[in-house]
């Protein structure tokens, strides 16, 4: 491998706009497996809040299943967005120079995302524990629903912080909660 990227650098020393190119394509490919490293943790967040709901099936607890049903749709639609997400950004992934201070807020963004999602796995585990009562299961199904929008969140301004990079433009600052 390396004596591949070394063919590889040493092509986009004499092409000129090739090492941009290739810069660009690992930004992509770096971004593509970052949200689908966090859409698979997703979806393995849905297991517990899957097993609580056929608990309280078996058990005739019907009427409280709304509640975790709601979260449960909710991580699915976050899940897709952060699966299918277009990595179009226009100006991110654009043939424009990437500053140091561009990359370092799309980092930043991202150790969000993944602290956003371990938070919500955690209130994930914690559903079942929490869930012997209906008030209980309410109030953790309250949690779990604001860890989902909150991620949600954490993920639109991500997006557009990177839609809003171009030449020589730093801003895409984030503004966690």
């Amino acid at each position: 491998m390396s004596d591949q990227r070394n063919w590889l650098e040493r092509l986009g020393d004499k092409i000129p706009g090739y090492s941009g190119y290739v810069a660009k394509e690992r930004r992509r490919d770096a971004d593509k497996l970052h949200r689908e490293h966090l859409a698979e943790r997703l979806r393995a967040a849905k297991q517990p809040l899957n097993d609580v709901m056929r608990e309280l099936s078996s058990t005739g607890r019907l009427f409280e299943v709304g509640p975790v049903d709601r979260v449960l749709k909710k991580l699915d639609q976050i899940e897709n967005r952060v699966r299918f997400a277009t990595y179009g950004y226009a100006g991110f992934f654009d043939a424009v120079k990437i500053e140091e201070p561009q990359l370092d807020r799309i980092y930043q963004f991202d150790l969000a995302l993944v602290e956003k999602v371990e938070a919500f796995e955690r209130h994930a585990r914690e559903l079942s524990s929490k869930g012997s009562t209906a008030d209980g299961l309410k109030a953790a199904a309250s949690e779990l629903e604001r860890a989902a929008d909150d991620l949600n969140q954490t993920f639109d301004q991500r997006y557009r912080a990177i839609e809003t990079f171009g030449p020589d433009n730093t801003q895409g600052q984030p503004m966690f909660s």
